[in-house]
């Protein structure tokens, strides 16, 4: 019996759906009615092969590899296969890979004969590649966005049999954006575990300190000509923006949207630098949560907004 399957990306399909309906791709921003909205995904594949469904694989990351509530919603609805990747250091590991297994293994085992990735990493391009080599019509599906910006890569729309975007308006019937989310999901009233640990490492001594440090990898943001470090204009949060936007600066596409996913929990050694950086401007951070929440809010405010081109 010929059956097609669906295998979604969820940090990504969820982060571009955020970025289509708030402008901001933090999958945080939005709140979903999984039943429905899983169920609309597998009417979508059905229509689009003709075939019956055999289920809906959906793939995310959990910290430690332990389901979080949202996982825990998602796991015993009908058709739907939830399958878990780790969290480790504010990355994804695993899910990709994960996918690009189950697609491949239903190829060459013959238990479908359609498939529909909602994906638009390049990163599983070569396993589309292996599913279509294995007789499996693989057709993939994006987000279709307001401004127009495609959410497919186009070596993905090269190497797919068919492709297609899903329509705003379906999906906001079954997602609500969750205003102000971003900034609750802070806390104020203690340090985070992020907090705690860079409040563990000394800071540096000096600008140049800093310099080097940066210059190994770390980050600083940008210092405005005549500024002094100590009593300029900055407040915490434009000083949290500045470092946001010299960090965005160095990672490439992938690696933006990935950092983007992951909002609000920033990636600890950046949260680290960011709080040396600023205890040269503000002093010590330690002991102080509500200055620590407006850094990092800054830091979002950029690269939530931020789209390479």
């Amino acid at each position: 019996m010929e059956r097609c399957a669906v295998f979604v990306d969820a940090g990504w399909f969820l982060s571009e759906t955020a970025q289509a309906l708030t402008g901001r791709g933090s999958r945080w921003s939005i709140k979903c009615d999984y039943a429905k909205l899983t169920l609309a995904i597998g009417q979508l594949a059905q229509q689009n092969s003709q075939l019956p469904l055999l289920r809906i694989y959906w793939y995310d990351a959990a910290a430690d590899g332990v389901p979080s509530l949202e996982h825990l919603e998602i796991a015993p609805l009908k058709d739907v296969k939830l399958r878990l990747g780790r969290i480790s250091h504010s990355q994804q590991k695993g899910v990709d890979s994960l996918l690009l297994l189950d697609l491949t293994t239903l190829a060459r085992e013959r238990a479908i004969s359609s498939a529909l990735v909602v994906s638009g990493d390049e990163d599983i391009r070569e396993g589309i590649a292996s599913a279509q080599s294995l007789g499996v019509r693989v057709t993939i599906a994006g987000v279709a966005m307001v401004e127009g910006r495609p959410s497919l890569a186009t070596t993905l729309i090269h190497e797919a049999d068919d492709h297609f975007l899903i329509d705003l308006g379906m999906l906001s019937r079954y997602v609500r954006v969750q205003h102000g989310l971003l900034h609750e999901a802070y806390p104020s009233e203690a340090p985070s575990p992020v907090d705690q640990d860079a409040a563990s490492e000394p800071a540096p001594a000096d600008h140049a300190e800093r310099a080097t440090a940066t210059a190994n990898g770390g980050v600083s943001a940008p210092r405005h000509e005549g500024q002094s470090p100590r009593r300029g204009g900055w407040s915490p949060r434009q000083f949290g923006h500045d470092f946001g936007a010299a960090y965005a600066d160095k990672l490439t596409d992938p690696q933006l949207r990935m950092l983007q996913r992951e909002a609000p929990e920033m990636p600890g050694d950046v949260a680290a630098q960011l709080f040396r950086d600023a205890e040269q401007v503000f002093g010590e951070t330690r002991g102080r949560p509500e200055l620590r929440r407006e850094l990092r809010m800054g830091f979002w405010d950029h690269v939530m907004q931020r789209r390479n081109s």
